[in-house]
């Protein structure tokens, strides 16, 4: 009887051994991923394209632009619980971006998407040029704070370049859609914008 409970016991010291081992295999597993996915979304995630959607879609329906965010939320984005555009309704953070919104005239406006949050360096610094028909882009490092606090809504080619920011493709929709570089460049002042 004595041998008999010792092997009871024996195999239910395995049994335990196995599960615990499981169980730490799985809790390894599962916090290794998540930290992952806690370090994935701290990285900036640019929403430019939807962004310049709207904009284009509440261009068409209206004939111009909207002067700001809020005016986009009300007429195309519609939340269910409206985001902070700032005092000006013309800023927005979303996925660890910050977006600047400006309109030049009735049928131009210019966001700067300016990466923010813990990993703001994996980003880039996106400035937009936008027109019913054109959409000029500028892209360069990730601006510190001191450099946030020059941006223009009209940068000229000078400021531009100071910030390292360097033309991108145009997107011209006069050609289908195509990105062209043989567009004539414009100048980044306020009468050309």
């Amino acid at each position: 009887m004595f041998e008999g409970a010792r092997k009871q016991k024996f195999k239910i010291t395995f049994v335990i051994l196995g599960v615990s081992i499981i169980v730490l295999v799985i809790s390894f597993a599962y916090g290794t991923w998540a930290r992952t996915q806690r370090e994935k979304e701290m990285v900036p995630r640019l929403a430019a394209d939807s962004m310049m959607k709207a904009l284009r879609q509440y261009q068409r329906q209206t004939g111009q632009f909207p002067d700001d965010f809020g005016a986009l939320e009300e007429r195309i984005w519609k939340h269910s619980k409206n985001p902070d555009f700032g005092p000006s309704k013309r800023t927005l953070t979303v996925a660890n971006y910050y977006y600047v919104y400006a309109k030049t005239d009735p049928l131009t406006c210019t966001i700067w998407a300016i990466p923010s949050g813990p990993k703001r360096e994996e980003g880039s610094t996106h400035f937009l040029v936008i027109t019913p028909e054109v959409i000029r882009r500028w892209k360069g490092p990730a601006l510190s704070k001191g450099d946030i606090d020059k941006i223009a809504s009209a940068p000229t080619g000078d400021l531009l370049n100071m910030l390292g920011m360097t033309e991108q493709r145009v997107i011209d929709q006069r050609a289908g859609g195509k990105t062209s570089s043989l567009l004539p460049v414009l100048s980044l002042d306020k009468k050309s914008l």
